[in-house]
């Protein structure tokens, strides 16, 4: 027992009550009798309540009833003190953040009183209360208060009786009154105070102090290994400093508290200096505890605060101006989405582009991230931060950037999600910096019609939206129309790097076109007056490129896309032109050419600025932006009014109301599906057959966006392919309200993976075959399985054998077309049937470009290092997302580049139409009138046989001299060629060779990429329909 121990002498003074005694136990008891007592006392009033509410189920109803009411009273006053402690308390209001700021300073102070008492015995006689004693009186009055609060908010007694901020209360405040009766001060468990440090950043957080993620889990982490070494070393200066019990306190050795944290430091980080010893059982049981838990903590808590500084300080600084023009990068930042962009926004073709990249994102990258902006420092910069805070967005100097440029996650499985994201984003932006250009991804089509109700966007200022899911739809639902035209569209979007050339394969001339890209340039004075055959012809002879189309200005302040217009179209002065070149360089010569001096010049190379052209007007800056194209105009008027052309045959049309789009009244999915036997005896003849992979719970691919350029108000009525969808009819209802109201639709319930479905829907007779699947998952472990539904279709499709003998349909029986008369006429002689599926034409989509390999049977990614050098992808049997990347970078320095891709791609994405989805989701029937009919003369995209009309009346033998005489006779603008792969080619596949050289050798069965006028189309539409089958 404690009261047969050897007293020590400072307990032998005259003036100790229990003189010779030791009676720390007292202590301790004061602080268990209080904690179990109540605890008692809760549990007893708990099994009190639940036994007066089961007595209460079968008492009479009118003893409860009265009883309830005279306790109605004392419950309202119950919860009314309630409701108000939690106030006072509560660090949602002001009061409760102030007494929660007062009641920490309390805690630090008891906890210093402590520290400055530690030089004193554990146990000692007080003669007179001194001014410490006092203080720390009043401050455990304090912390009792606080106490009582608490006690009276807390919604479970039970709960709040065993927190740990209770726990802190009973150890420390019970032994500060002991003191007044037993004139004996006990300092050994006051050290428990030191865990009132975890509530650090929540007060440094009321404080303002802390703002940032970063900041606030730094300031966590501290706290978690300061307070557990400063609680630690308490209970060793304990143990050390009294003893042993059961040795009567005769093994101490005294150690001051500093010692005690300076031993615990070193034990921690597995030192081990050996300088300090432990001689108590007491003591080395509990390191022998401590060095498992510190340990852990230190390898794991120590290194994560360290990497947390080092990286604030190379993240968290500012931008300092460089003289020099800077771009701000935020959004989903990866190592592969920063590399796309990097390798697009630097690339050697578009010369000395002399801006810096500052990439913000509000986490720390890792190694590899971190490795590549170092090797990229010269141009790129990462700085940690949110661009939905103003300070960050002050840091970066966001409001001096020439733009920011906002990237989406392609990946991910909520794209609605994904979008609001980057459109808050795009808010705070504008909110902050509402001159500041922004350009944003974004993944689905209605995500755009948010945009036109953001405060301060503005298309004048350069502010664009690129939808990647309305492109990737768009492409593929071209290369339905046109075949290849995906290839040849994504190869002049896109830089392509230097790769190796072939000599004799037909790789060499489908290389050579992956070297031209789309640039845009002011032209200069010498094409002024000119129409846009002659300054086309110009280029192309004189300049080497091709000029595709130009920015026409049809009002003050009104722009639009003319891709190939008609002859009475003159170009003004300081017209953009769209220029398909080899680089940069190249496409500035169309701003400074001089027909006086340069029309003597054979090498391109030698041209340079004269003083007959004014240099000023040319777009030599890769920033030159004036406001962009609002879309696609095509009603186009003469100086006069009046608007010239062919005189047409009339044609019986419905369009919306954009005029955009053929249309016809929505129909029910139940009048357009197909069983496998009615399917079957359709006559389906060039019709477009989509597979889909996808089912209830997917998500919607958008098929609106694939729809709009099968049904553009361009084509001619004979030119609308029938479209067969195949797949999950769960799915394509949730499909369905988009493209009701487009002519010609039919859906086969079914599932692509089934033969007999297949050729239920006459697979083998398509125009072609696109497969789209929901089911992809960019994060499957193994690559190859990302696009497995997608590849069991190829295997599928190109092992089915179709024996059955179709013959030519005159017509298409089942649902009416909206005009009036049975289905498609068909304007090419019907080809002999295929005899395998690997005939058939094919456009898949993959999420993982490396699994080309699997989509086609000749391909070895040992010798095509990427998807853009593969037969697949040449042929144009494939498309990815991935080829998409480019088109930020290209948007940045070309303002009206997305304007010309939404007018060659989406079939008329104009303002007209955005308003209107904006408005409500859906086109409507538009109202035939002359401007109407006017809207569809527009030209359009197509694939014309060499040896067919129109084209056969032309005598060509090298490309050039197709190009001029097809300008010259029919306005019809060639830019590719299409033509067969080398032999042996059993099933008459073709390459897509983009702006074929001058010189190039025709091959009689040569398909040409161009762009033909509205009037060409209708007159060789009309000439086809009525030649003899």
């Amino acid at each position: 027992m404690e009261g047969f121990s050897k007293p020590e002498p400072h307990l032998l003074l005259p003036y100790c009550v229990y003189r010779g005694h030791r009676v720390w136990w007292v202590h301790l008891c004061s602080s268990l009798s209080v904690f179990l007592g109540g605890l008692l006392l809760l549990l007893l009033l708990r099994s009190c309540h639940f036994g007066l509410n089961t007595v209460g189920t079968v008492l009479p109803e009118w003893t409860w009833k009265r009883q309830g009411k005279a306790m109605l009273t004392n419950v309202s006053l119950s919860s009314a003190l309630k409701e108000w402690a939690g106030k006072v308390i509560s660090a949602q209001h002001l009061s409760g953040q102030i007494l929660m700021v007062i009641f920490f300073c309390f805690n630090t102070g008891s906890f210093i009183l402590y520290l400055l008492q530690t030089p004193e015995p554990v146990e000692y006689c007080i003669e007179k209360h001194g001014i410490a004693s006092l203080i720390d009186l009043i401050f455990n009055i304090i912390h009792l208060l606080h106490f009582g609060l608490r006690f009276l908010a807390a919604q479970d007694l039970l709960q709040f009786w065993v927190e740990m901020k209770t726990l802190v209360d009973f150890i420390t405040i019970p032994p500060s009154f002991i003191v007044l009766f037993t004139r004996r001060a006990w300092i050994g468990l006051r050290f428990i105070r030191a865990l009132n440090i975890l509530e650090l950043p929540l007060i440094l957080q009321i404080l303002g102090i802390l703002k940032s993620n970063t900041s606030l889990k730094l300031s966590r982490l501290i706290g978690i290994i300061v307070g557990t070494l400063l609680t630690s070393a308490g209970l060793i200066h304990l143990f050390e400093s009294s003893g042993d019990p059961w040795l009567d306190f005769r093994n101490k050795a005294p150690l001051s508290y500093f010692n005690c944290i300076y031993f615990l430091v070193v034990t921690m980080s597995s030192v081990g200096y050996g300088d300090v010893n432990m001689n108590t059982v007491l003591g080395r049981l509990y390191v022998t505890v401590f060095i498992a838990i510190g340990l852990g903590l230190f390898a794991t808590f120590v290194p994560e605060v360290v990497e947390i500084v080092i990286n604030r300080e190379r993240f968290g600084g500012r931008y300092k101006d460089e003289g020099r023009l800077h771009v701000v990068v935020c959004g989903h930042i990866t190592l592969a989405s920063v590399s796309a962009f990097m390798r697009e926004f630097l690339h050697e073709d578009r010369g000395d582009v002399n801006i810096r990249v500052i990439f913000l994102g509000n986490f720390c990258p890792d190694q590899e991230l971190e490795a590549f902006f170092n090797r990229w420092f010269m141009h790129v910069a990462f700085f940690q931060g949110s661009v939905l805070k103003q300070k960050d967005q002050e840091r970066v100097m966001l409001n001096k950037a020439s733009a920011c440029l906002i990237l989406c996650d392609r990946t991910t499985t909520d794209p609605h999600n994904e979008d609001v994201t980057n459109l808050m984003r795009v808010i705070s932006i504008k909110q902050y910096c509402p001159n500041t250009r922004v350009i944003v991804q974004m993944l689905k089509h209605n995500s755009k019609a948010y945009l036109q109700k953001v405060s301060n966007w503005e298309w004048s200022l350069g502010d664009d939206v690129i939808c990647l899911s309305e492109l990737k739809l768009g492409f593929m639902a071209q290369s339905c129309l046109v075949p290849g035209i995906s290839t040849l569209l994504s190869n002049l979007f896109s830089m392509e790097g230097s790769v190796e050339k072939e000599d004799h394969s037909w790789r060499k001339l489908y290389k050579e076109g992956m070297y031209m890209e789309i640039y845009t340039e002011y032209l200069s004075s010498t094409f002024t007056g000119l129409s846009f055959a002659e300054a086309c012809k110009l280029c192309f002879l004189k300049l080497q490129m091709i000029l595709i189309g130009i920015e026409y200005q049809s009002g003050e302040e009104e722009f639009c896309v003319l891709v190939n217009p008609p002859s009475h179209i003159k170009i003004k002065h300081k017209t953009l032109g769209f220029l398909i070149a080899s680089d940069a360089a190249d496409a500035r010569r169309a701003s400074f050419y001089c027909c006086i001096c340069h029309s003597d010049i054979d090498d391109i190379s030698r041209m340079k600025p004269c003083k007959c052209v004014d240099v000023s007007i040319s777009s030599s800056s890769l920033l030159s932006i004036r406001q962009p194209s609002l879309g696609v105009l095509p009603c186009l008027e003469q100086e006069d009014g009046e608007y010239v052309s062919e005189p047409l045959e009339s044609e019986e049309v419905m369009l919306d109301s954009t005029g955009m789009f053929h249309w016809c009244n929505p129909i029910s999915l139940e009048d357009v599906s197909l069983t496998r036997d009615g399917a079957s005896v359709l006559p389906l003849w060039q019709h477009v057959v989509v597979c889909l992979f996808g089912d209830e719970k997917s998500n919607l691919l958008g098929l609106g966006d694939f729809m709009m350029p099968l049904r553009a108000s361009s084509l001619t009525t004979p030119e609308l392919k029938t479209v067969v969808f195949l797949g999950d009819p769960n799915y394509f209802r949730r499909e369905w309200p988009n493209i009701q109201y487009f002519p010609n639709i039919y859906f086969l319930p079914g599932s692509p993976l089934c033969t007999a479905d297949l050729r239920a829907v006459r697979v083998e007779t398509c125009a072609m075959c696109v497969v789209l699947s929901t089911f992809s998952n960019p994060n499957h472990l193994e690559s190859s399985m990302q696009d497995k539904e997608t590849i069991l279709s190829c295997v599928n499709l190109f092992h089915t054998r179709f024996t059955r003998e179709p013959t030519r349909p005159q017509g298409l029986h089942g649902r009416r077309s909206s005009y009036g008369f049975p289905g498609p006429r068909l304007l090419e002689a019907s080809p002999p049937p295929p005899k395998k599926g690997t005939t058939v034409p094919l456009l898949v989509e993959l999420v993982n470009t490396s699994n080309v390999q699997f989509v086609s049977d000749v391909e070895e990614l040992k010798s095509c290092p990427g998807m853009t050098l593969t037969q697949a992808f040449a042929v144009g049997s494939v498309f990815s997302m991935d080829l998409l990347d480019s088109l930020m970078a290209a948007t940045y320095f070309n303002a009206n580049v997305s304007n010309l891709i939404n007018t060659l791609v989406t079939g008329g994405d104009t303002p007209a139409l955005e308003a209107q989805l904006a408005e409500d989701n859906h086109l409507r029937e538009g109202d035939m009138s002359p401007r109407l009919n006017m809207l569809r003369q527009r030209s359009k995209l197509a694939q014309l046989q060499l040896d067919d009309e129109p084209l056969c009346r032309l005598r060509c033998l090298k490309y050039k001299d197709l190009f001029v005489q097809a300008l010259d006779s029919l306005e019809i603008l060639c830019f590719g060629l299409y033509r067969l792969l080398d032999p042996p080619n059993p099933f008459m596949k073709r390459f897509v060779i983009t702006t074929p050289p001058g010189d190039l050798v025709l091959d009689p069965a040569d398909k040409v990429f161009c762009s033909v006028p509205f009037h060409q189309s209708h007159t060789l539409t009309r000439r086809r329909s009525q030649s003899p089958i």
